[in-house]
Formats: C-alpha cells, structure tokens, sequence
C-alpha cells in the first residue's frame, strides 16, 4: 500500500513508546493522524508537539478496552476526516505474575487492553474501511511474547498469541475475498519503552496480583528496557511492512533462537504420531 499526504491513520497507544513514534511518523509523511490513549496529559502534550511540527491531527482520549470508547473513537475519525486508512491496534499493557496467583482481574486488565482493544478496534473501523473501496492496512501490536512463552506472563502471553492468530486469520479472510484492506501483526522484542510501569493506567477496580521485583532485578529491567530498540525504529519497520504489505513484522533477532527451538520441539512431538 503506498502512504501518501491526506491518507487518515488512527493509532492507539500514541501518547508515548511505540504509538507516539508511529503517530509522528505518519504526521511526517502528511498523514492524517488521530491519536487514542487513555492517559490524558500525556496524549494532549503529543498531539500539542505534532501541531507544533505541522502536522493536522486529532486526539481522542480512549479507554481501547471499552467497546463505546473505541465507538466513540471511530466516529471521530470518520466524521472529521471522512476515511482511514491506516489503523494501528496498538495500545498495551504489560502484567502477569504466577499464574497459580492469579485473579480474575488480573485476567481481565491485560485481555480487556491487549486482546478486546484490537477486538474492538476491527469491530468498529473495519467495515467502513472495507466498504470504503479504498486501500488499507491494520497494524495489530503482538509482541515476541505472541510467539514465545516466558514464565510469570500468562495474561501477557495469551494476549499476544490472541492477536497473532486473530492478524493471520483476518489477512486470510481479506486474501480469500480480494478485499484493497490487508494487516499486519507486529511482534517487538524489547523496546524502549514504558511498559514496564503500565500499572499505572490500571483501574482501581481491577486491582489484583501485585509484588514488588527485587530493587536489582528492577533496575536491571529498566537499564534493559534503556537499551532496548528505539521506538523510532519500530515506526520504520512499519511503515515499510505497511508499504511492502508483510504479514510478520520484527524488530530484532534477539529471541530468534529461542523461537526456533519451540518450533523444532512442536515439530518433532508431530513426527511421533
């Protein structure tokens, strides 16, 4: 798909880290943007920055796990800006914690963000997309914790394995009907971002397992995240996946190996059936 200046994107998740970093990319291309997040300074500063750079966008604080919010999200999009093009399911939160000391709501804060916020998103912009007749893309933000599993990230895991299967079924469906829409999943190894504090945003009323990591376990995840790829980057490999219209979009080979191994051990327990 090309991207051009007057094209619309709507990115979830722009307020800081991966979303910001998209959102600027696209403002730069002289796109459309509108901007979603749920934390309200921190969205009203970025779209101030990107007004302050020329760029024409639209903030809409949103709740991605509420199915009004994101209603009320498309609408604004629509109505202001008639199309859109470009669609990034990209908000997320990080949380997890043994699994046998899990709550419910420990559950439902990482699905309702990281699962229903992309459920949401296709439920409420991919129609009108569709009937459009003009060319699209979804981004839909997994992780490498989509295609890998690490201890003490149940939540996390099964929300990106969600939307790693859920981008593959929906790039089929698009394929088998000729549609001008296509998707992508990104699956980021580590980047420098603040995901690690994404408790913050969390509701009162989801309140659930919490404990504190060790003071030198914590500052070695901090002094990683730190050192991390630049979400500037990312926006890179997006806009090319985008451009190139790839399915699988990754930002580094850092767990490469370990991934070949899951694939190598789910292949040999085939051959002994």
């Amino acid at each position: 798909m090309e991207l051009k200046a007057g094209q619309t994107a709507v990115v979830t998740g722009a307020a800081s880290g991966m979303g910001r970093a998209f959102a600027e990319r696209f403002g730069k291309l002289g796109m459309n943007v509108v901007l979603a997040d749920v934390e309200e300074p921190r969205l009203a500063e970025a779209a101030a920055s990107m007004r302050e750079d020329g760029s024409n966008v639209l903030d809409v604080v949103t709740d991605v796990s509420s199915a009004e919010s994101i209603d009320e999200l498309a609408a604004k999009a629509f109505d202001t800006f008639g199309a859109v093009h470009v669609l990034c399911n990209n908000a997320g939160v990080g949380g997890g914690g043994p699994i046998a000391e899990l709550g419910t709501k420990d559950w439902e804060w990482v699905l309702g963000v990281n699962l229903w916020g992309v459920i949401h998103g296709h439920r409420a912009f991919l129609p009108t997309m569709l009937a459009s007749g003009e060319e699209g893309h979804i981004v839909n933000t997994a992780s490498m914790a989509g295609m890998i599993c690490g201890p003490m990230m149940g939540p996390y895991n099964a929300s990106k394995f969600a939307v790693v299967a859920i981008t593959e079924t929906l790039r089929a469906e698009l394929e088998m009907t000729g549609a001008k829409v296509s998707a992508s999943v990104l699956c980021p190894g580590l980047v420098n971002t603040d995901i690690i504090n994404s408790g913050r945003n969390r509701p009162a009323e989801l309140a659930g397992w919490e404990q504190e990591a060790p003071s030198e376990m914590a500052e070695m995840f901090r002094q990683r995240f730190a050192e991390a790829t630049p979400p500037a980057r990312v926006a890179e490999i997006v806009e090319e996946g985008i451009r190139e219209n790839r399915l699988h979009l990754f930002t580094d080979q850092e767990f490469r190996a370990i991934f070949e191994m899951r694939v190598a051990g789910i292949v040999d327990s085939m051959a002994r059936y």
